[in-house]
């Protein structure tokens, strides 16, 4: 007869409302992590979805799987975002799940314990719908309370201050204690029907018992506390109570049995019946009155629960009935044993089998990551994981600079060796000798090959060979030492005029000396010789270092498959085989000679066979064993570099964030993810400890091999032949760096040469101009002076004329009344003293009065000024018409004007005064005149239209001449050091063009009558002059005068002046 199962308790759900992340989220990620939160819509759509999954989520292993799906993300939620009122403000709505009144809070562990409930309630759900028939069953049955009994005991340990009834300490350990008692009745159901021991049967029933003699305690509590705990719980609670009473004392009558204790298996037998018979009657009768009220308790117990624990119950009466009878008949008629009372029993044992299981082992560690998934936020590092990210990363380099470390030191180590015996170098000479050949060493070297093609490949252009470039860098010199020369040549000349000028007129000379202006000129200019004759002495050296090396660059510009490349090898080589033997000892030359090794002659034949299968094993065993260490170097270098790669890919900062909320975790965070480079380490140390041991192999073996009689004497001749051969390639070596080295000076100078020439020529410029503008200088103030000149012996024949005729009327009279006369004399007196030539082109007195315009001084009457062609000319001769002007001014279209130069003379100088009276002259050669300021020019017709002029030159300001002109200064990149050279004196450019809105005075028709406002100094072609409405009288015509006549008799017509 197949046995029922016993009902169990199921915990029912908690229900909840719709709740939205995505405001809430998205305001904080924008507001603290301040990245656009529009990113991350996805993420907080993913969470909503989560949460929607939940409430419909049933009571089966895929709604188990949902729950703790969403509880992982809550808790990967909750180490990025705070989720309170003040912060992620969200408010959870849960219903109680015993009384169903609703809860709301803006914790998010209120939302966490509420869905670690409901995966409680699932588990147990589960649990309770087993069928226990089958042995697979009953062990799913106890898995799952024993999982929701761990579900529960985590909500008791991590969650205070429950908001609601269902959430309490008190309610949570009571469920724990249920889930546990029915997983310790599905241990014990598997245990009575495995048919186990009568004694252990007895003594789990009897832990069942006193479990639901405390469950029922804690029910009726927590009805007293206000949880809406049905009372089929607590009815259900204690038939079960005094069932397995009941069936405790079964067993334990039958474990008396089998010890022969026949009064007591009597007693209890009597006491399993009495608790059978009160389970199964008012109070199973109540249970099933409360199931079927209760709507099956809420869900919680099967609907025939009742009735079949009724049903147990009394087959357990019944059992035990029969059983006590039988047991009762044997002891009266055969064992006479005492039966003791009920109350005197001794209490059975009590065993547990039952414990909870923690929530971190209610999946693999394999499911778990499946179960929860990828964390939703992972893009969001809080920064107090970056920092502690940023510790372990340098830990991690802490322990990658130690291997490092390591691994330098042994390959240092192994390097040193291998240096120290030459190898593998020194074992060339014993593989020759087995191949019987110097022919190796007799031709160029790879790196001397490589040389000569470098060096072919620059010479065979024309524009890089260095010969040109030599060329090309004595022509930069030259040219700046010309341009130097012309330079000074043109200072000298100037300075010798300007002084020519000074003693032909004295002290009326007023021009500034030219040693005062052009001294920074010429200290320039000896700053420039000095540098370039500083840069010859380097240029010197570079060549004949150069000249030094040029046997050895010949050879090498062949290219390297020239001839002569392999001729200087083959005769050092065989210079070295030509020597040799006479550099050996006496009994060294008794010995075989290198030569009759190599050609194999009989002689060395027989007496070296004997030795060479020796060496060459030697040999053999110095290859293998260097092998090896290439080997192990390898291996730790391949090590090492794996290590390094983990380094860089090892990030925890999951790990990290997992852990944020647990304090002082990161140190054993740390030392626990870097033990798994500990591999890595010993394989270091294993190749590290094996190249020792393979290093004093090799030390061995290469002193076996070197210390043979033989070897020894063949490896002696084949250093001096390699000797010879390394100083050949020294030499060459030599040559290339000098080679290379001399091409790289020789472009720097010609960039030195370049810069300075620049630098030179802008000198040579400056210099010119300078001397234009002071030859216009000398030109203007020797004009003026001739014209002063004119006017002093005016002045002096009027004295002269008073002192013989003293009945003479005064000069003031002679100004104002007899003015005609006073013409007529000075014309007579000028046709005197200069040889009255070309007296009909001379203007009155009168007329050039008439002519000068107005100053902004008193007017004073100047006395006509000569013309030039009767003019006194410093030269001893009649000056030319045509002006001396440098020959720029007129290739540039325009009159040259007088520019002063950029150190102003002196203010009391009375050159600057003479400059400030303007004059004007009717000759052709037009000396320049100021304008009238505005206020005094008298009124203007418009003037005739004259010839197209090219605009003149625009004056510039000091500050202007500075930032135009170019200084220089050695450049400190050059490959000569130069002394600190002086800014030159700067100049104005005559040759500037004027800005636009500058019209020229005088190219164009004037529609105002107003002097232009940059006035030239000369007047235009033609020699317009503004002029009145009315004409001036003219004076009468000139009379000649006897005693003038008389007087340049007397001087004998010598065509000097009354002032000499």
């Amino acid at each position: 007869m197949a046995q029922s199962q016993i009902p169990f308790l199921s915990v029912p759900f908690k229900r909840t409302t719709d709740v939205d992340w995505t405001f809430p989220l998205k305001s904080y990620i924008a507001q603290v992590y301040q990245e656009d939160p529009e990113k991350y819509s996805e993420e907080a759509y993913t969470l909503n979805r989560l949460r929607q999954d939940t409430r419909g989520a049933g009571k089966d292993l895929t709604g188990r799987d949902l729950l703790y799906r969403y509880f992982g993300q809550l808790e990967l939620l909750d180490l990025r975002f705070p989720v309170d009122e003040r912060n992620v403000k969200v408010l959870f709505n849960w219903y109680d799940a015993f009384d169903g009144r609703a809860i709301a809070q803006y914790s998010l562990a209120y939302e966490k314990a509420s869905v670690l409930f409901n995966i409680g309630a699932t588990l147990s759900s589960i649990a309770a719908s087993q069928n226990r028939a089958e042995a697979e069953g009953r062990k799913k049955t106890f898995n799952f309370f024993q999982a929701s009994a761990g579900i529960f005991q985590y909500i008791n340990d991590n969650f205070l201050h429950a908001p609601s009834q269902d959430l309490s300490r008190e309610t949570v350990k009571m469920l724990t204690e249920l889930m546990l008692a029915q997983a310790h009745e599905c241990f014990l159901e598997s245990s009575i029907r495995e048919k186990k021991r009568d004694g252990l049967v007895a003594k789990l029933a009897s832990h069942t018992v006193w479990v639901y003699g405390n469950l029922v305690d804690a029910m009726q509590d927590a009805i007293g506390r206000g949880v809406g705990i049905e009372k089929a719980w607590v009815t259900l609670c204690q038939v079960k109570h005094k069932y397995y009473q009941a069936l405790a004392q079964h067993y334990r009558a039958s474990f008396c049995e089998s010890e022969k204790e026949f009064g007591e298996q009597v007693a209890r037998l009597q006491a399993s019946e009495t608790a059978a018979k009160e389970a199964s009657g008012k109070l199973a009768t109540q249970l099933i009155h409360s199931i079927q009220t209760s709507n099956h308790a809420n869900g919680t117990l099967p609907a025939d629960g009742g009735t079949v624990l009724q049903e147990l119950a009394k087959s357990l009466a019944a059992t035990a009935k029969e059983k006590c009878t039988s047991a009762t008949r044997d002891n009266d008629m055969i064992y006479h044993d005492n039966v003791p009372q009920e109350s005197i029993l001794t209490p059975i044992d009590r065993l547990k089998a039952v414990k909870p299981i923690p929530m971190s082992e209610l999946y693999g560690q394999n499911d778990i990551g499946k179960i929860i998934g990828p964390d939703i936020f992972a893009r969001l590092v809080p920064l107090s994981v970056h920092e502690s990210a940023s510790m372990y990363s340098e830990e991690k380099a802490k322990l990658l600079r130690t291997e490092s470390e390591r691994c330098e030191l042994a390959e240092a180590e192994l390097k040193t060796s291998l240096e120290y015996m030459h190898l593998p170098a020194s074992l060339d000479k014993f593989r020759k000798q087995e191949d019987q050949s110097m022919d190796e060493l007799m031709i160029p070297s790879k790196e001397v090959r490589q040389w000569a093609d470098a060096i072919a490949m620059e010479e065979s252009a024309d524009r890089t060979c260095i010969q040109k470039i030599i060329d090309t860098l004595e022509g930069f010199k030259r040219h700046a030492t010309q341009k130097l020369d012309q330079a000074t040549l043109c200072l000298d000349q100037e300075m010798h005029e300007c002084e020519k000028m000074r003693v032909k007129f004295g002290e009326l000379w007023t021009q500034s000396p030219s040693s005062q202006i052009a001294g920074d000129f010429r200290r320039d200019i000896k700053n420039h010789r000095q540098t370039l004759e500083q840069a010859d002495k380097s240029d010197n050296d570079i060549i004949q270092r150069f000249n030094k090396i040029s046997g050895d660059i010949d050879i090498l510009k062949k290219g390297s498959k020239s001839v002569h490349l392999e001729k200087a090898f083959m005769e050092s080589i065989s210079h070295a085989l030509d020597q040799g033997p006479s550099q050996n000892t006496k009994q060294q030359q008794e010995e075989e000679s290198l030569l009759d090794l190599d050609m194999g002659s009989p002689s060395s034949s027989s007496s070296s066979s004997l030795n060479q299968d020796g060496i060459k094993k030697k040999l053999k065993m110095v290859e293998n064993i260097l092998e090896k260490l290439y080997v192990i170097e390898s291996e730790r270098k391949e090590t090492f570099q794996d290590l390094r790669q983990r380094t860089l890919d090892d990030d925890i900062s999951n790990v990290l964030i997992l852990n944020k909320k647990t304090s002082n975790v990161e140190q054993q965070i740390f030392t626990a993810e870097l033990e798994k480079y500990k591999p890595h380490q010993q394989r270091i140390s294993a190749t590290i400890q094996q190249q020792q041991n393979t290093m004093r192999e090799l030390t061995d073996a290469f002193k076996a091999l070197v210390e043979d009689k033989e070897a020894e004497k063949l490896q002696k001749r084949y250093g001096q032949i390699d000797q010879k051969r390394q100083i050949v390639i020294s030499r060459f070596n030599h040559a290339k760096t000098n080679y290379f080295e001399t091409r790289e000076d020789l472009n720097k100078g010609i960039q030195f040469y370049s810069n300075a020439t620049d630098v030179i020529e802008s000198l040579a410029k400056n210099v010119q101009r300078f001397i234009q503008e002071r030859d216009q200088e000398r030109t203007q103030l020797a004009e003026k002076l001739e014209s002063e000149k004119s006017i002093r012996e005016q002045e002096l024949l009027k004295q002269k004329i008073e002192s013989y005729n003293p009945s003479a009327p005064s000069m003031q009279a002679m100004d104002t009344n007899t003015s005609t006369s006073i013409t007529n004399l000075t014309n007579q007196t000028r046709h005197m003293s200069l040889n009255n030539n070309n007296n009909n082109n001379n203007l009155t007195s009168t007329q050039q009065q008439q002519q000068l315009p107005m100053t902004t001084s008193t007017p004073t009457t100047t006395n006509p000024l000569p013309t030039l062609t009767n003019a006194y000319s410093p030269y001893g001769q009649t000056p030319s018409i045509t002006p001396t002007l440098p020959p720029q001014h007129y290739s540039q279209g325009f009159p040259t004007q007088f520019q002063q130069s950029n150190i102003p003379p002196s203010s009391t100088t009375p050159y600057q005064q003479q400059q400030q009276q303007p004059y004007s002259t009717p000759s052709s050669y037009n000396i320049p005149q100021q304008p009238l300021p505005p206020q005094q020019q008298p009124p203007m017709l418009p003037p005739k239209p004259l010839q197209q002029q090219a605009a003149p030159p625009t004056p510039m300001s000091y500050p202007q001449q500075q930032q135009q002109q170019q200084s220089y200064r050695t450049p400190d990149h050059y490959y000569r050091n130069t002394p600190a050279q002086q800014q030159p004196y700067d100049y104005q450019n005559p040759g500037n063009v004027p800005p636009p809105h500058i019209q020229n005075p005088y190219g164009q028709p004037q529609q105002q009558s107003f002097p232009p406002q940059h006035p030239s100094p000369f007047p235009p072609q033609g020699g317009q002059q503004p002029y009145y409405g009315h004409q001036p009288p003219q004076p009468p015509p000139q009379q000649p005068n006897p005693y003038w006549q008389q007087q340049q008799q007397q001087q004998g017509n010598s065509g000097g002046s009354l002032l000499d």
